[in-house]
């Protein structure tokens, strides 16, 4: 690209080249070359040459800090970034640079108050490119710590920008679909309207625009004397809780999201939406504590130790992941064996019930002598109440080989409420139940062991009383119905509803029903005001089909399955002709994907049988139908069916590239294949010890890849790496 003396300074004090830095007019030009060519290390030492006779030359500091960002030396970029804010604070590269350097060393709150001071000091209606390009990868940046809120922020702004706008979409995309962070997180926006009566309407007016600009401070300072207004509009606290968490003030912001909840004007939903959140914020939300242990036992006779466990009912043994050779210590071998304790054997040749089920109580690794180390066994995630149960078990099971006075390496809190919720469950192999006495087993265990033990277990949040207690008194309302949904959260989707319902009655609480869809001829009226996380209670059958095809994109998009099954179903019961086929395709997908996530293959199967069917009656190739079945095939350990699979592929769409490729990018999720085409090492290794099985002059059937056959008894193994 040529250079162009009257392009803009690169080091951003708005000025053209030939008037800003007039006396390096080559020098500029060949560092940039130099950048355009990759060439950083000459860059680099190139511009600090030049730097003896112009220190501090704002665009030579810039074209540094591009270079130090280049080669990934942001422990280099931050010190020189920040001499360069300091120096010129109205500077938009230099803001930028120093924001950019912020984030990525770890240091998010800052980087955003940088960031947001460079569009402060921007001329009103402008934003310099770096500002803009800096901004996309601060949002970047802070998405992969979580931080999910001024992330959504951020690129709801630079949506707007053309020259970003497809990463800014990808961005908000990104952080919409973060299924780790609840939905409660991700959709906690600002509101761009306030009631017409509003007293301080126009000064919220002006805040808005402001919000627009993401000049969030200035709004900031406008938006926080309303609060005096609240009684009249609730959502004015809300708002101020938004702008003071997407600049990660996040005590302040969980003060105003507090003072929104004991405002008398909100409404018990809204009001309970926003004492949960303030618990997903908090390290410990319900004040109800225990520790999660580990421990080190001391061991005489390791030998000894892991025949005992081996034989041993309680102890189920378990593969110990392999170590990461570029991480793990070359002095420390691998652990003898791993091992669950159970509170009682699995059962055996009878059905599985919440009586006889066993539990997980904790995992073990046994670790033999070494040089310098005596033989010892790991304890992990042991509850601090099931210490004595365990050292108990330990003792009967292993004797005069074990010593129970065990050394704590650690001990970190954690919920008892969270502690009911995750049953520990633990199958063997041999007797692993089907999906839905599992479903059962767990329904089981919620109504006969959770709701009873929880409503008597005394909370931090209720002032110490139990959830039976804090019923009875309309103060504890709110708090109590927030720690029930914060529970639910942590349920599997549709259990969790019928559950929590069920803890709301028993308390006397009011129970979350129908929520009736409005008579409009909008159709997206129906989500007005609603947040995507009560839409699963929307009276799904009154819900128009152009709503429901777009509420299951939506619904799809920000990972909240109930509302995503609840629409999809609604969706393929409706006639055919009602609906574009492509929603209905995007009703089976949405359904298999919700199924497959929550471990249910058969049903998962049933709707790609369903999916395939009605493919198939309007001519549209069975391709992604065949891909989709292949995994779960895996999971179920079905080699033949995966044989047959793979080569009706292979031979009904050879000549079609994209399906090949799909294929070939399957076998590299699953581990069949590397990322270059070529044959996994594991996948050799199980071909050569399955060939080695085949009796001499046994015609062994194949699995199909680019590069050689495979044989197909390893696909049913478990040996074979499947996503989980």
């Amino acid at each position: 690209m040529p250079f162009d003396p009257y392009s803009l300074c690169p080091g951003g004090r708005d000025k053209k080249i030939r008037f800003c830095c007039n006396d390096l007019l080559k020098e500029i030009e060949q560092i940039e070359r130099l950048l355009e060519s990759n060439q950083s290390g000459a860059c680099l030492s190139y511009i600090e040459s030049i730097e003896k006779e112009h220190y501090g030359c704002a665009c030579l500091t810039a074209a540094k800090l591009s270079v130090y960002r280049l080669e990934n030396r942001w422990q280099d970029a931050l010190p020189l970034a920040k001499a360069f804010h300091e120096k010129e604070p109205d500077n938009p590269v230099a803001s930028a640079e120093y924001a950019l350097a912020l984030a990525v060393t770890g240091q998010a709150k800052t980087a955003v108050s940088v960031l947001i001071d460079a569009y402060e000091s921007a001329k009103e209606g402008t934003a310099h490119s770096a500002v803009i390009n800096a901004a996309l990868q601060v949002g970047a940046t802070l998405l992969l710590y979580g931080q999910v809120l001024p992330v959504t922020a951020i690129g709801n702004q630079l949506k707007h920008f053309p020259s970003v706008q497809e990463q800014a979409n990808a961005l908000l995309y990104r952080a919409s679909s973060l299924s780790d962070v609840p939905l409660l997180l991700r959709d906690l926006m600002f509101e761009e309207n306030c009631p017409g009566d509003f007293p301080g309407k126009k000064d919220f007016d002006d805040a808005s625009a402001l919000i627009g600009l993401m000049r969030w401070k200035s709004a900031l300072t406008k938006l926080e004397p309303l609060t005096k207004y609240a009684d009249r509009w609730s959502g004015i606290w809300r708002n101020v809780a938004a702008v003071r968490f997407w600049l990660l003030e996040n005590e302040s912001g969980k003060e105003a999201l507090k003072q929104y909840t004991l405002l008398p004007n909100v409404p018990l939903e809204d009001a309970v939406d926003a004492a949960t959140t303030l618990l997903l914020v908090n390290a410990e939300p319900l004040g109800d504590s225990t520790n999660i242990l580990q421990i080190e036992y001391p061991i005489t006779d390791a030998e000894k130790a892991f025949e005992k466990m081996l034989s041993a009912p309680v102890f189920y043994r378990i593969e110990v992941p392999q170590r990461d050779p570029n991480t793990a210590s070359p002095n420390v071998p691998p652990p003898k064996g791993g091992f669950v304790l159970l509170d009682k054997p699995f059962p055996k040749d009878t059905e599985v019930t919440l009586q006889n089920a066993a539990s997980q109580q904790a995992a073990c690794l046994l670790f033999g002598k070494e040089t310098d180390r005596e033989a010892r066994l790991i304890v992990s995630s042991l509850l601090e109440e099931k210490r004595f149960e365990v050292e108990k078990q330990l003792a009967e099971v292993l004797g005069d080989t074990v010593q129970t006075a065990g050394n704590v390496l650690e001990r970190r809190p954690f919920s008892q409420s969270v502690s009911l919720v995750q049953y520990r469950f633990r199958f063997s192999s041999e007797t692993m139940p089907d999906a839905e006495t599992v479903q059962k087993l767990q329904q089981d265990y919620y109504a006969a062991v959770f709701i009873g033990n929880w409503c008597q277990l005394p909370l931090g949040l209720l002032d110490g009383k139990t959830p039976n207690e804090a019923a009875k008194e309309l103060q504890y309302r709110v708090k109590l119905l927030a720690a029930i949904q914060y529970l639910e959260l942590m349920m599997d989707a549709e259990l969790g509803n019928t559950v929590c319902n069920d803890l709301r009655q028993t308390l006397g609480l009011p129970v979350l029903g129908t929520i009736a869809v409005p008579d409009s001829s909008d159709y997206l009226t129906v989500f007005d005001g609603l947040p995507v996380w009560r839409w699963y209670r929307l009276d799904a059958e009154k819900v128009p089909t152009e709503a429901l095809m777009e509420g299951l994109q939506i619904a799809g998009v920000m990972k909240e399955p109930r509302a995503s099954v609840r629409f999809a179903k609604e969706l393929l019961n409706r006639p055919m002709d009602s609906m574009p086929f492509e929603a209905r395709l995007l009703a089976f997908e949405s359904l298999l994907e919700t199924a497959t996530a929550a471990g249910d293959i058969e049903e998962a199967l049933l709707w790609i049988d369903r999916g395939r069917n009605e493919s198939a009656a309007h001519n549209i190739p069975d391709a992604a139908w065949c891909l989709h079945e292949i995994p779960l095939r895996l999971h179920l350990g079905q080699g033949e069916r995966v044989q047959q699979l793979v080569s009706y592929i292979v031979k009904t769409y050879k000549n079609d590239a994209n399906v090949m490729q799909a294929l070939r990018d399957l076998y590299v999720q699953l581990g069949v294949l590397n990322p270059d085409g070529t044959v996994s090492a594991a996948t050799q290794q199980m071909t050569v010890q399955k060939a080695a099985a085949v009796p001499e002059g046994t015609q062994s059937t194949g699995l199909w890849t680019p590069e050689q056959t495979v044989s197909a008894n390893t696909a049913g193994g478990s040996t074979l790496w499947v996503p989980e």
